[in-house]
């Protein structure tokens, strides 16, 4: 151990420059600033013979000089300055190494990925393990997609960059201390200081980056199941959809495009049965023709009875002598795993889906991308990643999905430079969002309690810093044909990032799996009716939900968020767990159980307005905590006064159909000022942002005495579609009753009586607008 004196003069050389700490044998310290309120912390332990960082997670370089205050005894290190956060290094019994984080003792702490938990997880312990988990439902606390980043209530963030699998204790067994161990990999943690979560999960997209804007049409209705058996079975759904005029933008299709039985066949990659699949390209043509796209599903899983298996053995994982690794107890058949670390692996899977690309595929659902089956006895190549030593399957583990996803981005930037990536795949880790990944929830069963746990797993994994998750809408697993949980299920999914009815629906393919349809115009009535209301209120929204894309894209905002994060100071807001925020003005409150015919609410301070288009006017405000009767057919959803909500008015087929040529939009009034600005672009073109080829419209209100003034403006911003001039259909709620309105705009000053109930028509031609209630 280093004297006294000399700890003194590494402290002072740490503050000018990033610097190791010696202790004897033990090991060392490193820290390294990233920002002034982002520092990593290393600890190297001495002939550690594993300590490799194969992350790409952060995007950040470090800087030179270190600002931020430490101090180091020994295995702790202390870092902050007001805020300060003491971690200390610790082994385990069974071989993990990690960190231990101290906390307060009122501190919560969040985070940590995909875990149908209560969203304070203190007081839990998990895996840090990508797992597989079918049928499950609320309390499930290891399912697809591990995420080592969390924030704490205490004013800082913790992001623990390292994919080996590994444990996290917060607090359950010991009550003072948050341990994080791994069992490979080097050791470290990134300590974020921040004024809030917000401001802390900001600064967390900063480090690891933000989801580019998706497809306009991936946030519209989805055609899905598991699964189409052949072209006619398809084209009946389509027309059944169709014909009771339920908008969808995509069909998505499960395993049987490439075989004809769920085991066997994984691996094909290309449409074997000629007669359910006769012309593929001809029936992608056909979809395209009505606007629809086509998704196609596919697995890293290579099988001995498919098609591929002989070619694809070079490019496998392998055992510890570097020969292919067969597996021989996969639920799906004996095969192989594509080693996705591998350049060439990569482009063999590649130019398998590209096959796919040139005959009209629009987007891709990887499945089973934990990996499902990934024994201990496999090992990995990551010579092209810079390290010289075979990797053992759990210490890649969670960043298998990562880089799946991420050559599919690379791939389509090389290949198709302008086209916005749909990426379906259930696992990931830090730092996926920024290859444009679309995570679901897993295999969820199909009860109450499945649907009850969206709410943990989505929030948890959003306040991780990925934006796009969701569930199969209704279900996936199991079930007794409940309608009554398939319509709650799609109110709740409806304000959620991607609206996408999925389910098990095999019937003859396997009677001994309970079937039931997903898509809602097989339902009966009156449950179609009100699924179809759903489905045409998802359209309607499109505006606002695009917007919400936007704003995640440009300032690393979640589309949807806990209470806790938006009202930090409200000490309701937290407590709060079966609520969410979807955007910064609407509050939901899905019905959770069934039979309901009431349920509470908690809404923050202010005012709240009912959410109620097409349906009788409510234009009463709303506080602190109520009780809602409640029937079927009510979505129970607020919006905060000050609010500008835009829909559109005509929803088409597809959302190809959308255009913001006629709008509505929604003022709910607040005595206090406020802005709104509403995106807008062509809704396919991957660089619209980097060519400012877009427009933003600001709406901004200003309450006066006995008149409202509400502003519209525009960066006159253009793009292919724009409409020349916009007829708006201004709607206030909760206002005075005014009976005039006075319109100053380019065309000079006009002035008309209100129409109805406080609405007024204006058209609006990108020029500065102002509008006077009076």
């Amino acid at each position: 151990m280093f004297p006294t004196r000399f700890i003194t003069l590494f402290l002072l050389f740490g503050i000018l420059s990033c610097c190791f700490y010696s202790f004897g044998q033990s090991g060392r310290w490193k820290v390294e600033e990233f920002t002034p309120t982002i520092v990593k912390v290393t600890y190297l332990p001495e002939k550690y013979m594993s300590g490799e960082n194969v992350s790409d997670a952060v995007i950040l370089p470090p800087i030179k000089v270190t600002t931020i205050p430490y101090t180091v005894e020994g295995k702790n290190i202390t870092v902050g300055a007001k805020n300060k956060v003491k971690v200390s290094y610790i082994e385990t019994t069974d071989n993990h190494k990690g960190l231990s984080v101290t906390l307060g003792q009122s501190d919560k702490v969040y985070g940590g990925g995909s875990r149908a938990l209560p969203l304070n997880r203190r007081g839990y312990a998990f895996m840090l393990d990508n797992n597989p988990w079918y049928g499950y439902s609320n309390g499930a606390d290891n399912l697809n997609f591990s995420v080592p980043f969390f924030t704490s209530s205490a004013g800082y963030g913790l992001f623990f960059d390292n994919p080996s699998k590994g444990k996290v204790d917060i607090g359950k067994s010991n009550p003072e201390q948050m341990t994080v161990t791994f069992s490979s990999g080097e050791i470290n943690v990134f300590i974020i200081f921040g004024a809030n979560d917000k401001d802390i999960l900001k600064q967390y997209h900063g480090l690891t980056g933000k989801q580019g804007l998706p497809p306009r049409w991936a946030m519209g209705n989805f055609m899905s199941r598991f699964g189409y058996s052949s072209e006619q079975q398809v084209n009946e759904i389509a027309s059944k959809m169709q014909s009771e005029k339920i908008p969808f933008d995509a069909v998505i299709f499960d395993l049987f495009w490439f075989g004809d039985s769920i085991k066997g066949t994984m691996g094909n990659l290309q449409w074997v049965n000629k007669n359910k699949w006769p012309n593929p390209g001809l029936m992608i043509s056909n979809f395209k023709k009505q606007k629809i796209k086509t998704i196609l599903i596919t697995e890293p899983f290579v099988l001995q009875k498919s098609l591929n298996y002989n070619a694809s053995v070079p490019y496998h994982a392998t055992d510890s002598l570097g020969k292919a690794f067969v597996l021989t107890d996969f639920y799906f058949g004996k095969g192989g795993l594509i080693d996705i670390f591998r350049k060439d692996a990569r482009q063999w899977f590649w130019e398998k889906h590209d096959a796919q690309n040139k005959i009209g595929v629009d987007a891709w659902w990887g499945d089973l991308g934990e990996p499902e089956k990934h024994p201990k006895g496999m090992y990995h190549n990551l010579t092209d990643l810079g390290h010289k030593r075979l990797f053992r399957a759990d210490e890649v583990h969670n960043i298998y999905g990562h880089y799946w996803t991420k050559m599919l981005y690379e791939n389509y930037t090389i290949k198709y430079p302008d086209t916005r990536l749909f990426s379906l795949n259930r696992s990931g880790f830090a730092g996926s969002q920024r290859y444009n990944i679309i995570p679901w929830s897993g295999d969820v069963s199909r009860n109450w309690s499945g649907l009850q746990a969206q709410l943990p797993v989505m929030l948890g994994m959003s306040m991780s810093g990925i934006p796009y998750i969701h569930s199969d809408a209704g279900g996936f697993a199991g079930g007794d044909g409940e309608h009554e949980l398939y319509v709650r299920w799609l109110q709740f999914s409806a304000f959620t990032p991607i609206f996408r009815p999925h389910g098990t629906a095999l019937f003859d393919l396997d009677p001994a799996a309970y079937s039931f349809p997903s898509e809602p115009a097989l339902m009966p009535s009156p449950y179609k009716e009100l699924a179809k209301e759903v489905v045409l209120l998802r359209y309607q929204m499109l505006p606002y939900n695009y917007t919400l894309a936007y704003q995640q894209t440009t300032e690393g905002r979640p589309l949807v968020a806990p209470l806790y994060y938006h009202f930090p100071d409200d000490a309701g807001a937290t407590k709060i767990e079966d609520q969410f925020m979807w955007g910064e003005n609407v509050l939901m409150a899905p019905v959770l159980q069934r039979g309901a015919t009431e349920r509470s609410v908690y809404l923050p301070k202010g005012n709240w307005y009912k959410m109620n288009y097409g349906r009788n006017a409510d234009d009463s405000k709303y506080a602190g905590n109520i009780k809602e009767r409640v029937t079927l057919n009510n979505i129970l959803a607020y919006i905060k006064a000050g609010s500008f909500i835009p829909v559109i008015d005509k929803t088409g087929k597809t959302s190809e159909d959308y255009t913001t040529d006629s709008l509505t939009v929604h003022y709910y009034y607040s005595a206090e000022k406020s802005t709104y600005v509403l995106f807008d672009d062509d809704g396919k073109s991957k660089n619209s942002l980097k060519n400012k080829m877009f427009e933003l419209i600001t709406f901004a209100a200003e309450p006066g005495v006995d008149q409202l003034n509400i502003q519209i403006s525009s960066n006159q911003g253009n793009y292919s579609g724009k409409p020349s001039r916009r007829v708006i259909k201004m709607k206030l709620h909760g206002a005075p009753k005014y009976t005039q309105t006075v319109v100053r705009g380019s065309s000079g000053q006009n002035e008309m009586n209100i129409v109805g109930n406080n609405e007024c028509l204006i058209v609006f031609d990108g020029k500065l607008m102002n509008i006077v209630f009076r």
